[in-house]
């Protein structure tokens, strides 16, 4: 594990959701109960995963977060180049609003919101599946949680 205690800290602080499920196998490697461990003991209350949920604490676990970086694309300013026919980019621009919402689109579009790996992989195929066949662009990429 490479993240730093302090990041923990941080987490718990802004009250990101933890889990305590000490019999879970993927504990070691989950942000959630990283952070947990971390929780100040002067918190009367946090949000915290329900034990009971479906799947909480198995190698399946539907809230685990791994500890491990993962590279994110940043920002889609130039993902829709000016020879790009207009009918792409509205379609594609659709599609992605339907895979996520038109806020969290414009976020991805400006870069205030990361674009993980599985939406990028949706977004590429969204570009293929509408007829493009060059390679889709990102304006940047960063290593980062998927907190």
């Amino acid at each position: 594990m490479n993240i730093t205690k302090e990041l923990l800290i941080e987490k718990a602080q802004e009250g990101y959701t933890v889990c305590y499920a000490d019999a879970c196998p993927l504990r070691t490697q989950c942000l959630r109960w990283l952070v947990g461990q971390q929780m100040p003991h002067t918190y009367s209350s946090y949000r915290c995963v329900n034990p009971h949920f479906e799947g909480v604490a198995t190698t399946e676990c539907p809230m685990y977060r791994c500890d491990q970086k993962i590279r994110f694309a940043k920002g889609m300013t130039h993902t829709f180049t000016g020879d790009m026919p207009k009918r792409l980019e509205s379609a594609v621009r659709n599609g992605i609003i339907r895979l996520s919402n038109r806020t969290y689109y414009f976020e991805y579009r400006n870069g205030s919101r990361l674009i993980p790996p599985a939406l990028q992989e949706n977004i590429r195929k969204l570009f293929r599946d509408n007829g493009w066949t060059e390679e889709v662009m990102f304006d940047g990429y960063v290593e980062d949680y998927d907190w």
